[in-house]
């Protein structure tokens, strides 16, 4: 294994940080860079009343045959056996065929997942099956994408486009972000 910011040969140990390095308990192939640490993770659209947040530790492992897999759990051995659990499912998908049935899920960036076992995979879907082309010349891109919410358009630029056709910033005032952001800058005022 590897460490995932050093790309160290950490052998067969995990380092948790905060709860010290720990002896992997599955055979993880000795290429699979992984990272390991205590974080925090926020609710999305909590009820009021629930909490917005918890700390758990987790894992995230990036083994040659699959993009991302997390583990979360109470100890380190659970986020390992959580992590290793989805490892299989991604390398014995369920039709057996060793193939993966990817779908964008609201990816533009050609990331998906597997429809079949929930891996989750980066750059398996074209820009030609995304429908994404380059505004100025025509070519297939997940480079950049361009939303315009006022005018209701998404337009894409190749990498070799973006650097002399960026487009200007849209303030749309419906996005939660633009709106904090004029908010800060109407207090400064």
């Amino acid at each position: 294994m590897r460490e995932i910011m050093t790309c160290q040969d950490t052998g067969t140990t995990i380092d948790f940080r905060s709860q010290g390095p720990c002896e992997v308990r599955h055979p993880w192939p000795a290429e699979t860079a992984v990272c390991a640490v205590s974080g925090v993770v926020l609710i999305r659209n909590a009820k009021e009343g629930e909490r917005t947040s918890y700390t758990m530790l987790f894992m995230e492992v990036y083994p040659p045959e699959a993009a991302f897999i997390r583990g979360e759990g109470a100890t380190p051995e659970a986020c390992e056996d959580t992590a290793w659990a989805k490892y299989q499912r991604a390398l014995n998908c369920s039709d057996g065929s060793g193939s993966h049935n990817w779908e964008a899920r609201g990816y533009r960036n050609g990331a998906g997942f597997c429809s079949r076992c929930g891996t989750f995979g980066s750059q398996i879907i074209t820009s030609e099956q995304l429908d994404q082309f380059c505004r100025v010349c025509g070519t297939g891109t997940t480079y950049h994408r361009d939303t315009d919410n006022a005018a209701g358009t998404t337009t894409f630029l190749c990498e070799e486009r973006y650097k002399t056709h960026k487009p200007t910033c849209h303030f749309s005032h419906d996005r939660p972000l633009a709106q904090l952001l004029a908010a800060l800058i109407d207090e400064e005022d």
